[in-house]
Order: C-alpha cells, then sequence, then structure tokens
C-alpha cells in the first residue's frame, strides 16, 4: 500500500515539473468573450488609467496625450499653456 502511494506521489510531481517546462502563455490578456485586450493608457491630469479607444486623445505641440474627459483635457491644457 506504501509503494502505490508513493507511486502516485512521484507520479504527479513529475507531472508538476512537465507542466512547468510547457510554453508560457501568451503576453496579450483576453477578455471574457475570448478577444485580445486593447492598451491602457494613463490620464495625465488624474493618473486613471483607461483603453485607447475609450480615451480623449489630444496632440498638444506635437506630443500625443490621452485624457479619460475633454475637462481633463482642458485643464492640462490650461496648465500647460
Amino acid at each position: 500500500m506504501r509503494q502505490i502511494i508513493i507511486l502516485i506521489l512521484l507520479s504527479l510531481i513529475i507531472y508538476m515539473i512537465k507542466k512547468s517546462f510547457r510554453q508560457p502563455p501568451s503576453t496579450k490578456k483576453e477578455n471574457s468573450k475570448g478577444q485580445a485586450s486593447e492598451n491602457m493608457v494613463k490620464d495625465p491630469v488624474c493618473n486613471l488609467y483607461i483603453p485607447e479607444s475609450a480615451a480623449v486623445k489630444k496632440v498638444i505641440e506635437g506630443k500625443t496625450f490621452y485624457f479619460c474627459s475633454n475637462k481633463c483635457a482642458e485643464e492640462f491644457k490650461n496648465l500647460s499653456g
């Protein structure tokens, strides 16, 4: 009986070792529908992270900034200009 338990434990250890050497998971996260999630951007005013597609995009002095709202974009423009 003791030999069976040892054999099962050894098999489990070998399985865990093999599993750890498999291909690493993808770096892209997927949402619940199996689609890759998009890039998150940071609002420089309120430091909120938002999806790039939902962000208010403004080009100021040749540099692109992303904001969570028009209010933050205007506040940033007033602070920098």
